[in-house]
């Protein structure tokens, strides 16, 4: 059985809260901030753990947000302390899989099962993610948002 990795410097700040970063806006209680666009820079993702205990990787990358599922399918791992790749998949830190970052879907394995993507929107600067996309044919509907 492998380690996680050891990094020398993080480069992503990892959340550990028990309640929303920000509440629901607008009485939809489906759809909750987690984050601002300015916290989102283009080609980074970010954790962030909605007030239902889901935690969620944003991606931001080609000018549109996604939020995923920050569990790696293979072995737990946070997929926010990985790589966003400049092909737009996301890779794990510890064994290397990749995931569309658009779809959830394995491009690499050692994984097998897609990650769960979440719906997203933008409320002014405010990122919003809803509840999980529905899997159609083993394959989750894509979520995203354009930056404008």
């Amino acid at each position: 059985m492998c380690s996680p990795p050891v990094f020398a410097q993080p480069s992503v700040e990892m959340m550990a809260v028990s309640r929303p970063v920000f509440g629901p806006l607008g009485g939809d209680s489906e759809f909750e901030a987690v984050a601002s666009v300015t916290d989102l820079a283009e080609g980074t993702v970010l954790q962030r753990v909605r007030s239902s205990g889901d935690a969620v990787c944003l991606v931001r990358h080609n000018g549109e947000i996604s939020a995923l599922s920050d569990i790696c399918t293979h072995q737990h791992f946070s997929m926010s302390l990985g790589d966003l790749l400049d092909d737009g998949t996301l890779q794990c830190a510890w064994h290397g899989t990749r995931y569309d970052c658009r779809t959830g879907e394995v491009r690499q394995i050692p994984a097998t099962s897609p990650l769960p993507v979440f719906q997203v929107r933008l409320e002014g600067e405010q990122i919003l993610v809803g509840p999980r996309c529905e899997r159609i044919d083993g394959r989750y509907e894509p979520s995203t948002v354009r930056v404008p």
